[in-house]
C-alpha cells in the first residue's frame, strides 16, 4: 500500500487542531454557569471530535488504500486526451496522419498531424467520430491516414483501437482504456495508477458519475500484444449530492 507521509502529517496536525478546540469548549462548559451539566457536554464533546477525527482520517487515507506499492501514480501531463495522441505509434506505416476534431457547427480543430502532405487526396469532413463529448453542443474526434494518395478514416472506438495497434506505451494504453469510458483520476491515486511489464499494462482508473456525482475505482489489466482488456471494481471511493447534468 502507497503510504504518503505528507498526508499523514496533515492528519496529525488536523487532530492536534481538533483538540485545541475541544479542549476550549470542555473549559467553557465547566464554567458555574455549566456545572450540572458539565459531566453529559464532556462525553457529547469527547463523541463529536472523535467522530470528526474518523471521517478526516478515512477521506485522507482512503486514497491510499488498495494500490500496491509497485504502482505508480499516472502523471498529470496526461491527463489532456488531445496530449496522448503524439505517443502513438500506428499499427501500419503512414505517410501521414492527423487527428481532428469536430465541435457542432463550429470549423473542425486539428489535434495533432505528422508526416507529409505532398500528393495527398483532400480528406472529406466527417459527421461522426470516436469520444462523442462535450455536452450539449456535441464533439467528437477522428483520424485520417494515408498510406499514400487516398484517405483513410478511423471513426470509431474500435477503429481507434485498430489503428493504434499494439500497446507500446502508457499514453496508447489509456486511449484504449478511454475507449471502454475509464479515464483517469489526478487526485486519488486509487484511481490514477500504473505499472507495466513486458506483455501487460496494469492500470486503477475511475469511471465518473455525474448526477448524483460519484467516483469507482476499477483494477484494469490490459494485454500489450492483442489489447485484451480485463477489469473489475474496486468500489466506489467518493460520493457527493452534487448533480451535473450539462
Amino acid at each position: 500500500m502507497l503510504f504518503n507521509f505528507a498526508i499523514f502529517c496533515k492528519f496529525v496536525s488536523w487532530k492536534k487542531y481538533l483538540q485545541r478546540l475541544v479542549v476550549l469548549e470542555l473549559k467553557f462548559f465547566e464554567s458555574p454557569h455549566f456545572a450540572n451539566t458539565f459531566s453529559v457536554m464532556r462525553h457529547f464533546m469527547k463523541t463529536k471530535i472523535l467522530s470528526i477525527i474518523l471521517i478526516i482520517f478515512t477521506k485522507l487515507l482512503f486514497s491510499q488504500s488498495n494500490v500496491p506499492s509497485d504502482y505508480k501514480k499516472i502523471p498529470d501531463s496526461l491527463y489532456n486526451k488531445t496530449k496522448l495522441y503524439k505517443f502513438i505509434v500506428p499499427k501500419e506505416n503512414y505517410s501521414y496522419w492527423k487527428v481532428v476534431n469536430k465541435e457542432s457547427q463550429l470549423p473542425e480543430t486539428l489535434i495533432y498531424q505528422t508526416g507529409s502532405l505532398k500528393n495527398l487526396i483532400d480528406a472529406i469532413l466527417q459527421e461522426d467520430g470516436f469520444f462523442y463529448e462535450c455536452e450539449p453542443s456535441g464533439c467528437f474526434s477522428y483520424i485520417v491516414a494515408y498510406k499514400k494518395e487516398i484517405p483513410e478514416y478511423f471513426k470509431t472506438e474500435t477503429e481507434l483501437q485498430n489503428f493504434i495497434g499494439e500497446i507500446d506505451n502508457l499514453p496508447e494504453a489509456l486511449l484504449l482504456a478511454r475507449t471502454y469510458d475509464f479515464w483517469f483520476d489526478r487526485k486519488q491515486i486509487i484511481g490514477g495508477a500504473y505499472k507495466i511489464d513486458s506483455k501487460y499494462v496494469y492500470l486503477y482508473l475511475s469511471k465518473f458519475s455525474s448526477c448524483p456525482v460519484n467516483k469507482e475505482s476499477f483494477i484494469i489489466k490490459i494485454n500489450r500484444k492483442n489489447k485484451e482488456i480485463k477489469y473489475q471494481s474496486n468500489g466506489v471511493y467518493y460520493k457527493s449530492n452534487d448533480c451535473y447534468t450539462s
